[in-house]
């Protein structure tokens, strides 16, 4: 049974993504194919003939592929600024015995006390949630001062073509899952902001359906401002590609690899 959308729990635009539904946000990226994504983030690695040991794992969530990457022998570092994201994460580390380090840290604000990362990876386009340049400066900045020399930083963003077409337009209403969502998107131009009113119906264990409603924005990012702020941050190598392949990302691109190597 859906309640009637006038009693949707809301999270207004400035209070935070990933809050109401952090509980659930395994649930609701269940169909992710994580281990592809370690698979690509390695053949980046291999390409650079890069052998990293400590990873920090920047908006982490709850540790999907911080975990998969611990498995692979790395040491792991992951933070996030949701919370409830990294509660999340801590349980699952605590319950499988990880030896993963957790913490709540805003990547504009970043400020570990380990400073000797080999590698820091940010997947899931989550710096488009960064929506001030100024901030993103402020991060990319900051994740070079926690890199050791040579140390490579490798993160995806989603496209300015990929956020104006209406890329995260999507659902599943049709499905009987747990967790049914309709999300909508709107773009625009002046602002290069990408509004997404994501709805939620979870069923609970007595079988009636919660709705809840996030509203999330991203800022399309253009790939020779990303650029510069890498090479202000001291990034000294900077390549692009397109999603999941080693060619550079053609004029529709929905979502461009970045690697770039500090100085």
């Amino acid at each position: 049974m859906i309640k009637p959308e006038k009693e949707l729990e809301r999270v207004l635009p400035g209070e935070g993504s990933f809050v109401t539904v952090a509980p659930i946000y395994d649930e609701l990226m269940d169909g992710v194919p994580y281990e592809s994504w370690v698979v690509y983030l390695q053949t980046l690695l291999d390409r650079r003939e890069a052998k990293p040991k400590r990873i920090l794992d920047l908006a982490c969530g709850t540790g999907n592929v911080t975990e998969l990457l611990h498995n692979l022998g790395y040491e792991m570092t992951g933070v996030d600024i949701a919370p409830g994201m990294i509660e999340s994460a801590r349980q699952k580390a605590t319950q499988k015995s990880l030896p993963i380090t957790y913490a709540v840290q805003d990547a504009a604000e970043l400020n570990l006390p380990q400073r000797d990362f080999d590698l820091c990876v940010s997947l899931f386009d989550s710096l488009n949630y960064i929506l001030e340049p100024k901030r993103l400066d402020a991060a990319i900045h900051n994740v070079a001062q926690h890199l050791k020399s040579g140390a490579l930083f490798i993160f995806d963003m989603n496209s300015e073509y990929a956020l104006k077409h209406n890329f995260f337009r999507q659902d599943n209403i049709g499905s009987r899952d747990r967790l049914r969502y309709d999300w909508d998107s709107t773009f625009e131009d002046a602002t290069r902001l990408c509004r997404v009113r994501m709805k939620f119906w979870y069923r609970e264990d007595n079988g009636v359906d919660r709705a809840f409603e996030e509203i999330h924005y991203q800022f399309a990012y253009r790939e020779d401002e990303v650029r510069k702020m890498l090479t202000a941050a001291g990034f000294g190598t900077v390549e692009t590609f397109q999603a999941y392949t080693l060619r550079s990302p053609a004029r529709n691109a929905d979502r461009i690899f970045y690697v770039a190597q500090k100085q």
